[in-house]
């Protein structure tokens, strides 16, 4: 106790060194606060996201490989059809052990002959330059998926029912309202598509339970202006009542699995190649979209480590040199105290008090300024990350403005995460109370190893 309150009284003795101390003491800890709560939130995001990404599958055709392998003479390229996956196997891969939930889009260009579709005498639509004579031109989309909650467009407003209800049994459907204002569609009314990719065409009844209000733009590609890529002509129904309607022709399938564990990846690519799963795909985890959605809080991760270190770092030498400094200038008030009886063990702890108590002082306002500080300082760091990984999606966007043939709900629609929520928690707090400690430590050590190795004789002398 004697030890504790004798360091106070010389706290209090020389309060303009220690005013600069606890100043330089402060602002370390304050700014390690502001790094260590942004690290430790991004750590934790990227961990979640890394987790969720790397457990989520996509199978893709190897364009450049299908291309190279099938090119004939003269330039020509000759597919081998018999290679792209069948709508069962789709199915199949998704009954995998390894698979803990899988989801399934299609999409049917299609027509009509007792429907018209929004834009169907426009200049593009109705024929095909250099096709069949008795070809048909698709006017109308058709659009099935497995999971009704996977639609993202009626997740995020830019759709939602305006009538009626979504579809849920089997051949039912819903429509846009101007696709149904066009055609005088009613709830409960049964409508007529044909399927011109079958054989002989046939048609098909589906029932309108549902009329969807449509925000969304009509044609993502100004360029090709064409009645079937009006999204006013999508027709929404579910996954089997696509996939029975249709002999699977001009179906187009997309397809994305969700892995039980993120290690099971090369497991499962090697039950779906024995399941006929062609060499043109490749079976990748989604690491796009975790770049995309995660690079700007990676690298705001990657600045607040390097700051902390910096700071700690910087810090720690600016405290040895003052308090090497300080102990010099007290070097005769240490050795009256050691000529006194006083042991070199109380001396040092003595000394290591002042510096606790300065460094618990600063560490209370440290913590408290640092968590009111650290969530603007994060915002105007995210913003600057977000705006860089932008300018880089930009510069390496390459099918910007072409047109993508497929169904639409499973697309790369991933945005980056734009503002996070940072918090101190008990884990932060434990991590800048031991930094703070060992500031606070070596700082003192350093100083006392220096004039502690002096005996009070010598240090009264080089006084006199």
């Amino acid at each position: 106790m004697y030890i504790i309150k004798n360091a106070i009284k010389n706290i209090a003795r020389n309060k303009g060194r220690n005013i600069f101390i606890a100043i330089i003491i402060f602002t370390i800890i304050a700014a390690s606060v502001v790094a260590i709560i942004i690290n430790s939130t991004t750590g934790k995001i990227i961990e979640d996201y890394k987790s969720r990404f790397g457990s989520e599958v996509d199978i893709s055709m190897d364009m450049e490989k299908l291309i190279t392998e099938n090119e004939g003479a003269g330039g020509q390229i000759n597919l081998d059809t018999s290679q792209f996956i069948t709508t069962k196997q789709y199915i199949d891969f998704g009954q995998s052990k390894y698979i803990k939930s899988f989801y399934l889009a299609s999409s049917l260009d299609t027509s009509s002959s007792t429907l018209k579709a929004l834009d169907e005498d426009a200049e593009m639509s109705g024929t095909m330059v250099g096709g069949p004579a008795d070809f048909k031109m698709p006017t109308i989309r058709l659009i099935g998926n497995t999971d009704i909650n996977q639609l993202s467009e009626f997740e995020d407003g830019t759709r939602k029912i305006a009538e009626g209800r979504m579809y849920e049994n089997q051949n039912e459907c819903i429509v846009s309202e101007e696709f149904a204002e066009l055609n005088n569609i009613t709830i409960g009314q049964e409508i007529e598509v044909d399927d011109i990719s079958a054989t002989e065409t046939a048609s098909m009844k589906l029932k309108v339970v549902g009329i969807y209000a449509d925000y969304t733009k009509a044609y993502p590609n100004e360029f090709m202006k064409i009645a079937f890529l009006n999204r006013r002509n999508e027709i929404l129904m579910s996954f089997d009542t696509l996939s029975s309607i249709t002999e699977g022709v001009g179906l187009q399938t997309a397809a994305k699995y969700f892995l039980k564990e993120p290690s099971m990846l090369d497991a499962f690519e090697n039950e779906t190649r024995e399941l006929g799963l062609g060499d043109y795909y490749n079976v990748t985890t989604d690491e796009a979209s975790y770049n995309k959605i995660v690079g700007p809080v990676l690298g705001l991760s990657k600045i607040a480590f390097t700051f902390l270190f910096i700071v700690i770092i910087l810090g720690s030498i600016i405290l040895i040199l003052l308090s090497t400094l300080s102990i010099r200038e007290r070097k005769y008030e240490i050795g009256v105290l050691r000529a006194m009886g006083m042991k070199k063990k109380s001396v040092v702890l003595g000394l290591l008090s002042e510096m606790i108590i300065i460094t618990t002082i600063c560490l209370c306002l440290g913590l408290s300024i640092g968590a009111i500080v650290a969530q603007p300082v994060a915002d105007t760091l995210l913003d600057k990350q977000v705006e860089i990984a932008e300018q880089a999606a930009e510069a390496t966007n390459i099918n910007k403005g072409m047109m993508i043939i497929g169904p639409d709900d499973i697309s790369d629609d991933a945005e980056p995460l734009k503002d996070i929520d940072v918090s101190l928690d008990i884990q932060a707090i434990l991590q800048i109370i031991g930094i703070s400690l060992l500031l606070a430590g070596v700082s003192s050590i350093a100083g006392i190893s220096h004039i502690t190795k002096y005996e009070p004789i010598k240090i009264l002398s080089e006084r006199s």
